[in-house]
């Protein structure tokens, strides 16, 4: 029975292992095609297509302290 729950372990671990190269793979492809997509998008509508620095752009930063009188 040992042998058996081995060879089992291994097999699934190798179909997790196979699992999560295909998605991502697929993630890559998906990210490469939104993209594509948002430049091509911009260019119909004449629109600057923005770039993001390694920070996250979703997090509102203020544009000038707060100055207190």
């Amino acid at each position: 029975m040992p042998a058996r729950t081995q060879s089992a372990g291994t097999s699934l671990a190798d179909f997790m292992r196979v699992v999560n190269d295909e998605l991502n793979k697929f993630e890559r492809r998906e990210h490469e095609f939104r993209k594509q997509d948002r430049h091509e998008r911009a260019q119909r509508l004449q629109l600057p297509v923005e770039k993001y620095d390694a920070e996250d752009w979703r997090v509102k930063k203020p544009s000038s302290p707060i100055r207190r009188t």
